[in-house]
Parts: C-alpha cells; sequence; structure tokens
C-alpha cells in the first residue's frame, strides 16, 4: 500500500508540474526563429514578424519588465504596466500582426521567438488609429512598403521618431525613408482598408539568400540543373563535440574544436539525424530553409557528373565506392584555404572548404584538409552515404559513414 501510495503521488506531482511550467513544444518547424527588438529611451513603435511561442505579453518582454519600465499600449490604449508590486497585463497576448507603444526610461532590447509570420499575411485595418506589425526581413521603402494602402483610406503613417509618409498637395512625401525590422507604425485610417506588404521578390540562382530563421545570408550557384548554397549551412546553438544531438526541440551544431570562430568561417558541423530533422526520407527538407531540401546521394552523383571533365552525368563510375572521377572534386574545391597547396580551381562556383569534421569518438580532424559532405541518404539503419573531398586528391570519395559522425551540409533548392 506505502508503495501504491507513493507512486500516486509521484504521479500527481507530476501532473502539477506540468500544469505549473508548461514544456516547451517546439518541433522544429523549418519556420521558427527568434528576432531581437530593440528599443529607445523614451517612446518606441515595435513590432515582430514571429508569432510567439508563449504569446502572454509578460513572458514575452519578461528581459525589459524593470522598474525601467512604464508601460507597453496597444491600438485601444490597453496597457501592460505596474500598480504598486505587481505587473497587471491589461493586453494580454502579444499579437503578431500588431504593433505596441513602449515607453521606457532607458534603452534595452528583448528577444522574441516563435513561428515566422509569411511577409504577404493580410493585416486588417480599422478607421482610427491602430499600431501595425512590419512583417518584410529587409528594409523596404515606406511608400513601397505601404503601397496597399496609399491613396484616399490613409490619412498618414508615422513612426517612433515622428518621420511620417503622408500626402502634401497631389503627392505621397515619404518622411519615414526605409521601414525596419522589429519597428512598429501607428496608422491613422479614414476608412477600413487591407495593409498586404510586398511579397520576396522573386529568388534567381545566383542570387544571395537570407534564412529568415536567423538573417543569415547565403551566396547560391547554378550548377547544371542545379540550384546549391554556395556556402555551408550555419543554422543553430553551438553544443560541444562530446555531447550528441538530440530531438530536443533546438537546432544543434558543432563548431570545430569548439569554437563559434571556426563556424563563421566553416559553418556547422551536424550529425546525420539532426540534419536530417530526425526522418528517414531521403531529400527531406530537414535542417533546410523553406524552399530547399538535402541532398540525396544521386543528387550528389549528377553534380559529379556535371562538373567532370571526364565522366559524365550517369557514368557507371559514381556509383561506385572510395576516389571516383578525374577532376570532380578539384572543380568544386575552392582557390584559398587547403592545406600544402591542394586547393581547386572553383570552375563552378560551388567553393568547397576544407571545414573538417568531427568523429564518433567526439574528436574534430582534418580543418584545412578535407570537406565532408551529408548525403540525405541512408545506406542502413547506422549508416549513410556521403562525400569527401581532399586536399591531395582531384577526385570526390564516396562512403557511408556512420550517422553519428558530424560533418558539412549544403542545401539544394526545390
Amino acid at each position: 500500500m506505502k508503495k501504491n501510495y507513493m507512486v500516486c503521488l509521484m504521479i500527481l506531482a507530476l501532473i502539477i508540474s506540468q500544469q505549473a511550467f508548461p514544456q516547451k513544444q517546439n518541433p522544429k518547424n523549418p519556420l521558427t526563429g527568434e528576432q531581437q527588438i530593440e528599443i529607445s529611451e523614451g517612446f518606441s513603435f515595435v513590432s515582430t514578424r514571429f508569432i510567439p511561442e508563449y504569446p502572454d505579453m509578460v513572458a514575452v518582454v519578461q528581459e525589459i519588465l524593470t522598474d525601467d519600465l512604464d508601460y507597453i499600449r496597444n491600438s485601444v490604449g490597453a496597457m501592460l504596466r505596474k500598480i504598486g508590486p505587481n505587473w497587471v497585463n491589461g493586453i494580454g497576448d502579444w499579437i503578431g500582426v500588431e504593433g505596441y507603444l513602449i515607453k521606457t526610461n532607458v534603452a534595452g532590447q528583448f528577444t522574441i521567438e516563435g513561428t515566422l509570420i509569411p511577409q504577404d499575411t493580410p493585416i486588417e485595418l480599422t478607421s482610427g488609429f491602430q499600431f501595425v506589425s512590419y512583417l518584410p526581413a529587409n528594409e523596404i521603402d515606406a511608400l513601397e512598403a505601404f503601397n496597399s494602402i496609399i491613396g484616399d483610406d490613409l490619412a498618414y503613417i508615422r513612426n517612433s521618431v515622428g518621420g511620417m509618409l503622408r500626402k502634401i498637395g497631389p503627392n505621397w512625401i515619404n518622411g519615414i525613408g526605409n521601414c525596419k525590422p522589429g519597428e512598429g507604425y501607428l496608422v491613422k485610417m479614414l476608412a477600413d482598408n487591407v495593409l498586404i506588404y510586398p511579397g520576396s521578390s522573386p529568388f534567381t540562382c545566383g542570387d544571395t539568400f537570407t534564412d529568415p530563421r536567423d538573417d543569415q545570408t547565403y551566396s547560391t550557384v547554378q550548377i547544371g540543373d542545379q540550384c546549391w548554397m554556395a556556402e555551408n549551412l550555419n543554422l543553430g546553438e553551438r553544443i560541444d563535440g562530446d555531447i550528441d544531438m538530440t530531438d530536443n526541440g533546438v537546432f544543434e551544431k558543432y563548431c570545430y574544436n569548439d569554437s563559434t570562430i571556426n563556424c563563421d568561417v566553416y559553418g556547422g558541423l551536424y550529425q546525420w539525424w539532426e540534419m536530417m530533422q530526425y526522418s528517414t526520407t531521403q531529400g527531406v527538407q530537414g535542417i533546410c530553409p523553406e524552399d530547399w531540401h538535402l541532398p540525396t546521394d544521386d543528387e550528389w552523383k549528377i553534380l559529379e557528373g556535371t562538373v567532370d571533365s571526364q565522366y559524365s552525368v550517369g557514368d557507371p563510375i559514381w556509383n561506385g565506392t572510395g576516389w571516383r572521377g578525374f577532376d570532380a572534386g578539384e572543380k568544386l574545391k575552392s582557390t584559398s584555404g587547403w592545406n600544402a597547396g591542394g586547393t581547386g580551381t572553383n570552375d563552378f562556383g560551388f567553393t568547397a572548404i576544407p571545414g573538417g569534421f568531427c568523429d564518433y569518438k567526439s574528436d574534430f580532424l582534418d580543418i584545412g584538409t578535407i570537406a565532408g559532405f551529408w548525403t540525405s541518404t541512408e545506406n542502413n539503419v547506422d549508416n549513410s552515404w556521403n562525400r569527401v573531398l581532399h586536399n591531395t586528391f582531384n577526385g570526390v570519395y564516396r562512403k557511408n559513414y556512420g550517422n553519428d559522425h558530424a560533418f558539412s551540409v549544403r542545401c539544394v533548392k526545390n
């Protein structure tokens, strides 16, 4: 009886703790990310392009919830402010498409984590005043950003420092300049309307690409019929190389020798399961951004056959293991950064750099000597296909490595 009684108490305690402290639920949606919001001394209009994971206003602004904060106000006058010793939340939840007015005695910042709001999400505007969120990831001229509502229904738009977009005579005058991520805007409407920010510019392979999850920018390159990232992926939170990556709701990466400087240069190193985001489907999006995917073993064979000067796409040589091809590796390697004069010609702009790898014993090896890349194709439950470029070989090495190794990652456009 005592044993059963204790078990019941433990279960009850677990239930209570889960209710009081809800566990973070984050399936690593590729559209999740974070945004740092800057606030100025005095008054600031602020906004975010993410839906906060925990939207209660108190949780969202916890970092600035000090005696220096006077209040936060929404469009209808509801406020978060301190009354006596307690913070009273009259706003409720932070709404992603709304902006907010913050009054504080000191400049500061806070970070919002959550799910990305598509840039072209319609924002309903009603007659009168309201704060609106700025959803694009980049700066846009205010005349272009608010083009969908510029007309007889709009009185003016104002930013935190008093700059205004308004009509003077027959012309709309932009006193705001560029709209900026993190800023909110006060809009006065004369009639109801709908604000839709312009969609992202059409992507052409060869353009740079900004990953909206962390705002890192990557070069891209067209090689034959494939569009590749021309840089190694560098997404995630750095963990030490002696800790296995796990399905814990956080994108994780290794940096060579546990140094973030190496990630800045060479990108992250990822164990296969983490790269795949715990899927076994080859060609899956995995850790890549939206509209990109992890290359399959066959897609690597196509890349090799496209760049090699002697063995074309479809040649049986690419189905082999070990060193294959004539000069595909030389043509994929960057023109600098390799040990012992082992640089490549980078004829196609792939720009493979020798970031080394982390082996199953948690040892970091061969920076400057090899560039290793995962494919998304399994060989068996413990091993998956990989490619290696070496400073002393001109071919490309194909082998299946244990999934607990960590290699560089390149993504391919869908």
